[in-house]
């Protein structure tokens, strides 16, 4: 009866500490970070150009603010998720909460 039983791959050993397993899901909230940034900020790109923005005419022009929207996207994901990154403090200090009001209302949308 014993030949009627599937072995099923063994994986190799997990984490051996609390340290660890913290390690490791950092990584994964990086990794994942770096997907859903990637995957917005090509939606971005593509709807910019869409609504008439021509990158392409002078990509060293417009590269650096394309790479800011990327890893902006990345921060404010990984701060969900209680991981800093650097643009969390440069956002903190050049962005008052008050400014925001001014410029848009968005507890509406939150509702």
């Amino acid at each position: 009866m014993t030949d009627n039983i599937i072995q099923f791959p063994k994986l190799g050993p997990g984490p051996s500490s609390p340290e660890e397993v913290a390690e490791m899901l950092q990584e994964y909230k990086e990794d994942f970070a770096n997907e859903i940034a990637e995957m917005l900020w090509n939606h971005v790109i593509g709807e910019l150009h869409r609504a008439g923005c021509d990158f392409h005419t002078d990509m060293n022009k417009f590269f650096p603010s394309m790479m800011l929207v990327l890893d902006s996207i990345r921060s404010l994901h990984l701060q969900s998720q209680g991981v800093s990154h650097p643009l969390q403090e440069v956002a903190r200090q050049s962005i008052h909460p008050d400014d925001l009001k001014k410029l848009v209302d968005i507890s509406e949308e939150l509702d």
